[in-house]
């Protein structure tokens, strides 16, 4: 039998039924809930998560792409962002909105 088939043997065995490890918890005095608001104040209303604002942010607000780089490129990219105390894909965003300023598409990033 190979390694895979017995892989697979050992993956699709039943196990043999045993007690659930459940333990269960007993209080010896029943506790009481306990109301942290002020009676005085009315509650304000609960916004629900559905209606919660969605934040702003690059993952959610931009388009992905991928971009092979050979790695002199990728090296040379790395290193302009560590002297400039920046990250790499600022300095990426930096060079694609200068490439397309230059043919004519200024204002696209």
């Amino acid at each position: 039998m190979s390694k895979r088939n017995a892989a697979l043997e050992a993956l699709t065995r039943t196990k043999p039924a045993s007690e659930p490890n459940i333990v269960e918890f007993k209080t010896e005095q029943p506790v009481s809930p306990v109301s942290v608001e002020d009676p005085a104040e009315p509650a304000a209303p609960a916004i629900p998560l559905a209606k919660m604002p969605e934040r702003k942010t690059v993952a959610n607000s931009a388009a992905r792409s991928m971009l092979y780089l050979p790695p002199k490129a990728k090296r040379k990219f790395k290193e302009i962002a560590f002297h400039e105390d920046r990250k790499e894909h600022d300095i990426y965003i930096e060079a694609l909105r200068e490439y397309l300023e230059r043919k004519g598409h200024k204002g696209l990033l």
